[in-house]
């Protein structure tokens, strides 16, 4: 009894000899716990600066180079900002799966009141009047290995008019231990989180789609950027021979004036300058729609349009190099170990490894250890007689309380124990063989994709390749068909000079060295993008380009 005072009386002290601020933080971390989570989402690229865009402007024009369309792409682009949510919900579902891992604290009070009319003499009062309440604390938590333990502690208080009773009010205490372990079936931290274990592979699977879409971005705006630098020079050599045959129109009419030439020979070279003119237009309009597409790209706006500065590429394509490529086997080597794909096809076969162990787990009977540890303790008034029934003299009357309870409870009088065997053994078991032969199947096919995949990636790495000498091979037979086409033009217009040949030829070679220009042009921009596609099909885009997954992920946090 003494000992349960001073044990009540510390208990009710100890919040006083706790600073006022930890106790305050304390019940602040507390409830915390059942408030909306803070979620540090990245913010929507709408809501970022524009300032990095802007200070590319000048006089008018955004100058650009491929690593500031990639930068603003990561920051602004509309697609990135959507797809960099995935893998962070994905994060936020491993830990919902944490849940029936989480302890429980259980809390119950029950006050009842009851008369009714006496049915005996043993009732031990005229009309029987009982006022009663029964208060439980309880805790319960699954461990990772398969146990279930939990402490149960019940207080009942009873108090009644009843004669008979010895115990007037009384305190009956009971706190009990149990344990609940599977030795069988669901036994051992592999197979109780497996859900946990799948929902991580799946995160990190997640990652690797959004480092997939990232690297199709960055392709995509790598492309467009060397389109842009197309059509920026397209520009170039369409003036260039809109210049010339407006000269030749000019001299031409200068002879015309003179007598040297006759008036019809005109409408030919005017005609040339109006075609020239249109190819002019042609292109600028062209230029003018892939100037959109960048725009798309690197800013959030909603109709890229309004971004009325004109585009500028500070950047030329420029000419093959021997280590541009690597040897075909090292190449591929290099793909396997870097494209995302194949992460994804391991992590999947890695769940499909858990799915399939857990499966032959759930084939065994379930069989669980049971035990449990009570402590009994009983407190009150107690009323002695010196024989049985209400008119029996009493000897003594002993006033206690909840106290007592206790007393006894961990006075370890009155304890009591159970161990026990709980089998259950399926006669059919067809179910769980289902399960088993549903999740072989699935590991099989995950293992066949795996190779599948690494095939693909085989001849994509090559067809890259392949591309890239092409565009190279390209590139040298486009600079000599250029020479060539200018050296033509130089000796028709020595033979028009002389009198030995027409305008006609000398308009229509004009047309071909523009053309041989352009083909040149085209052919040092396919080259451009053709080591784009190789280092997409190589998975070596980001590294490239110096970026780095988990920051992505992480960048522009909203605070």
């Amino acid at each position: 009894m003494k000992s349960a005072r001073i044990l009540m009386a510390l208990f009710l002290t100890m919040p006083l000899a706790v600073p006022a601020n930890a106790e305050q933080n304390f019940v602040e971390q507390f409830l915390n716990r059942y408030r909306p989570a803070n979620v540090n989402l990245p913010a929507s690229p709408s809501a970022l600066s524009g300032q990095d865009l802007a200070d590319l402007i000048r006089s008018g024009q955004i100058q650009l180079s491929v690593g500031d369309v990639i930068s603003l792409m990561l920051q602004n682009n509309l697609d990135v900002g959507v797809n960099r949510l995935t893998p962070r919900s994905s994060e936020y579902l491993v830990e919902t799966l944490y849940r029936p891992f989480e302890p429980t604290l259980r809390l119950q009070a029950t006050i009842n009141r009851n008369t009714s009319p006496a049915t005996s003499q043993l009732t031990g009062a005229p009309a029987l009047s009982t006022l009663g309440g029964a208060y439980a604390v309880g805790f319960s938590q699954t461990l990772a290995a398969g146990t279930n333990v939990g402490v149960d502690f019940v207080v009942n208080r009873n108090s009644s008019n009843s004669a008979f009773n010895t115990f007037n009010p009384s305190w009956i205490g009971t706190l009990r231990y149990s344990f609940n372990q599977h030795l069988m079936r669901d036994f051992g931290r592999s197979n109780n989180t497996r859900p946990i274990r799948i929902a991580q592979n799946n995160q990190k699977i997640s990652e690797s789609q959004f480092e997939r879409q990232l690297i199709d971005l960055v392709a995509q705006g790598q492309r467009t950027y060397w389109d842009l630098v197309f059509t920026a020079e397209d520009i170039k050599v369409k003036q260039r021979s809109m210049d010339l045959a407006q000269k030749t129109l000019s001299d031409n009419r200068i002879q015309v004036d003179i007598g040297t030439m006759a008036p019809i020979d005109l409408v030919q070279a005017e005609s040339e300058v109006a075609n020239r003119n249109e190819d002019l237009v042609v292109s600028t309009y062209t230029q003018a729609q892939t100037e959109d597409q960048v725009k798309k790209l690197i800013t959030a706006r909603g109709d890229p349009g309004l971004v009325l500065a004109k585009l500028n590429p500070t950047q030329g394509a420029r000419r093959p190099d021997p280590s541009d490529v690597l040897p075909v086997e090292q190449a591929i080597k290099v793909a396997l170990e870097n494209r995302p794909e194949m992460r994804q096809l391991q992590l999947d076969l890695e769940n499909k490894n858990i799915d399939l162990e857990y499966t032959k787990n759930q084939l065994l009977p379930s069989v669980d250890l049971i035990g449990s540890y009570t402590q009994n303790g009983v407190g009150g008034t107690e009323t002695l007689r010196a024989g049985f029934g209400p008119t029996a003299p009493i000897v003594s009357v002993t006033r206690g309380g909840l106290g007592d309870t206790f007393s006894q409870l961990f006075g370890y009088d009155f304890t009591g124990y159970s161990v026990g065997l709980s089998v259950q053994i399926p006669l059919r078991n067809r179910a769980a063989q289902g399960d088993n032969a549903r999740a072989t199947t699935d590991k099989r096919i995950a293992e066949n994709r795996v190779t599948a995949q690494a095939q693909q990636i085989a001849l994509e790495v090559r067809n890259a390749l392949t591309q890239v000498d092409m565009n190279k091979a390209r590139i040298e037979t486009a600079e000599k068909a250029r020479e060539l086409a200018e050296r033509r033009l130089e000796a028709e217009q020595k033979k028009f000079d002389l009198g030995a040949s027409t305008i006609r030829f000398v308009l229509e070679e004009q047309r071909n060295v523009a053309q041989a220009q352009t083909n040149q042009i085209q052919a040092l921009v396919n080259y451009a993008k053709a080591l784009v596609d190789m280092d997409r099909a190589m998975g070596m885009t980001l590294k490239k380009n110096n970026i780095e997954i988990e920051k992505t992920l992480s960048a522009s946090l909203a605070k």
